[in-house]
């Protein structure tokens, strides 16, 4: 299976028999880096994407886009294609609240046996404010704030050329946010997993738990050993829990 479509990467070029189709979604700022690594544990009947946003990686020269309904309908465009059988949507952070609607979007007549979606990292619509509370912050207060964070963005904050660079993509990743207002109560009737971190202040499991009002088609939360980039800090634990996802709507 392959896409054209450039808001989608291959993570598994070469496979050329795909069972289920993994979509990955990555937090404000990142790419498709995040899931770097991602092919080597999957299992061979399993493809992966992930989404490349303008604005990073090979995609740099282009202007960020932070019109969050803009973003949803053309990522459902890309996402069609390669979702045709069994689908795993998986987003971390902002890339839940992209994920979610995607599913809610594209995905919302599925049954049980034919997809799941992970929300990964992020609190729940009805757990707090959908909107980013960084999105009025001048350059310099946002840099430092991510410094403060700790994680893969702060070692780019720290670095000024790097921070240059991210910067237009992040600022524009926030306004994204706003997907989560179109999201809605029982949107999908697949069943849904919220992976949380323990050491995680701003996303404990009281707040990612609501995301069992997304789902008519079941919901458990799992918790994973590490701060709110566990994605990366954690990705072994992750895969393992997404591959065996796989694997089980595959009938593997």
């Amino acid at each position: 299976m392959s896409t054209e479509h450039p808001i989608l990467k291959n993570l598994t070029p070469g496979r050329p028999v795909s069972l289920c189709t993994v979509v990955c979604f990555p937090y404000a700022g990142g790419g498709a880096r995040v899931f770097r690594g991602w092919q080597r544990q999957l299992s061979p009947l399993v493809n992966a994407f992930a989404v490349q946003l303008p604005g990073r990686e090979e995609r740099l020269s282009e202007a960020p886009e932070s019109d969050a309904e803009r973003v949803v309908a053309e990522l459902c465009t890309a996402i069609e294609p390669v979702a045709t059988s069994k689908v795993i949507l998986f987003g971390h952070s902002l890339g839940a609240v992209l994920a979610a609607r995607v599913a809610q979007e594209l995905l919302g007549d599925r049954i049980e046996s034919d997809a799941v979606l992970f929300v990964s990292g992020r609190r729940s619509p009805w757990s707090g404010p959908v909107s980013s509370e960084a999105r009025g912050l001048a350059d310099s207060e946002l840099l430092e704030r991510l410094r403060s964070e700790g994680g893969p963005r702060a070692e780019l904050a720290s670095n000024g050329e790097f921070a240059q660079l991210m910067l237009p993509a992040l600022k524009a990743d926030l306004h994204l946010s706003d997907a989560a207002h179109g999201i809605r109560e029982q949107g999908v009737r697949i069943p849904v997993i919220g992976l949380y971190g323990r050491h995680d202040e701003g996303t404990p499991p009281s707040y990612v738990r609501p995301w069992s009002r997304f789902t008519t088609g079941g919901f458990r939360s799992v918790e994973i050993d590490g701060d709110h980039f566990f994605v990366e800090t954690k990705a072994s634990d992750v895969v393992e829990i997404v591959d065996a996802t796989a694997r089980s709507l595959i009938g593997l």
